[in-house]
């Protein structure tokens, strides 16, 4: 009842991109090179965290710094995902809405998004922490505390988008 109320709601929408040969063409390429950019650069984030083993103090504020600034390009291009993926899914809510593979990619993206705002969190953490201990020689509890969760983040979000991406394909193909 719901779905029908949306569908009938967002049926101008749905005709407009359904008669545009332009639109469709232009949603989904904002949408595939926005996942692939934001993805990507994520996916190279990720590597680099749980390969890095900084020691000191200022190691851990260069990659917490670094971190913060791909996170806002992340964050962007996530943006542009979502948006893009919301305009194809309005554009056929009827198929979308009873699509089992459709909200298990959306469930991943509600799980992404949480994750990402841990991992903001646990990046100023871990930048206030090594701050305050920067003297130190070898980085403390203090520090390394934060740097492990954000490893961990790091693990999730990998399965994360390699998961949105497969079910991406696999909705694709529904």
């Amino acid at each position: 009842m719901v779905f029908e109320s949306l569908a009938t709601s967002l049926q101008p929408w749905a005709d407009y991109y359904a008669a545009s040969a332009v639109l469709p063409l232009v949603v989904l390429t904002a949408h595939v090179v926005s996942v692939f950019v934001g993805g990507g650069v994520a996916v190279a984030t990720d590597r680099r965290l749980l390969r890095a083993e900084p020691g000191s103090s200022e190691s851990f504020i260069a990659i917490a710094e670094d971190l913060q600034g791909t996170h806002r390009l992340v964050v962007s291009m996530l943006s542009i995902t979502i948006l893009s993926g919301l305009a194809m899914a309005a554009a056929d809510v009827a198929s979308y809405a009873t699509l089992r593979l459709f909200w298990a990619k959306m469930g991943l993206i509600v799980l992404l998004l949480l994750n990402g705002a841990l991992m903001r969190r646990t990046e100023t953490q871990l930048l206030g922490a090594a701050r305050q201990t920067r003297e130190e020689p070898i980085a403390g509890p203090t520090v390394t505390g934060p740097w492990r969760h954000l490893r961990s983040a790091a693990w999730r979000s990998l399965v994360c988008w390699l998961g949105i991406v497969i079910l991406g394909v696999l909705v694709s193909n529904q």
